[in-house]
């Protein structure tokens, strides 16, 4: 079953751009003041950033309502009910590993990824849409960046992103993308999500059909050996 995507980077100053990319979101559901629900494992629930999230996107367009994961009190049930009943699944920013070791500690990673297989649409924001991607990388000695190793993550996007990290090049990106070239995989590509774009992905399997939204789209390569950043994915006409 084809499954829409939207992975936006989000970061300081992309209020009124991620209001335009959550607008037109809620905008394909066609529904009057949808459910959305809110995963925010990767800030621990943060009740606070919720708030700020509620606030700054869904006043007066949607129904937000938190699936509460994090907490060890926190009933599974529940958040997959709500998971199961909304109308599309929100998955914010924070930190990508403890998010994803979150999921998994909960037992909730299988269950988003089936949600996700079974058509649910999703909209994430910077580490959320990490999330949803294929695979991150983590840094076990911040000095030696040849340690860094890369991680699973949910893999509903099939393919690798960084987000609103236009003012380094993309380091962490590069590095991703140098990894999966030293594992042998073919042609590595890392899509950028800048403060003010995205990817808008309609997913079949391990098909995507993949568009920019915002901005042209920074794209990571690998030529001649050598990671380098290539021409970037054009909005469309």
């Amino acid at each position: 079953m084809t499954q829409t995507l939207d992975l936006v980077g989000g970061g300081p100053g992309a209020v009124l751009a991620l209001r335009r990319h959550f607008k037109a979101a809620l905008d394909v559901l066609g529904r009057p003041r949808p459910l959305v629900a809110y995963v925010g494992v990767a800030s621990d629930d943060n009740r606070g950033f919720y708030a700020m999230m509620r606030g700054a996107l869904a006043s007066g367009t949607a129904r937000l309502q938190l699936a509460k994961i994090a907490s060890p009190r926190a009933s599974a049930s529940e958040a997959r009910a709500l998971l199961g009943d909304c109308d599309l699944v929100l998955v914010s920013g924070g930190d990508v590993e403890h998010g994803m070791k979150v999921l998994h500690d909960r037992d909730m990673a299988g269950f988003l990824v089936g949600l996700g297989r079974s058509g649910k649409p999703m909209f994430a924001i910077s580490a959320g849409s990490l999330m949803l991607a294929r695979e991150w990388v983590r840094f076990p000695d911040e000095d030696d960046e040849s340690k860094a190793e890369l991680f699973p993550c949910l893999g509903l996007a099939p393919l690798h992103v960084d987000a609103h990290s236009e003012e380094d090049g993309w380091s962490e990106l590069r590095v991703l993308v140098r990894l999966l070239h030293e594992r042998g995989d073919d042609n590595p590509v890392g899509y950028g999500l800048t403060r003010h774009g995205g990817l808008h992905l309609s997913v079949d399997g391990d098909d995507a059909v993949v568009r920019a939204i915002g901005t042209p789209i920074p794209r990571i390569v690998v030529r001649r050996g050598k990671v380098v950043e290539g021409a970037a994915l054009p909005l469309a006409q």
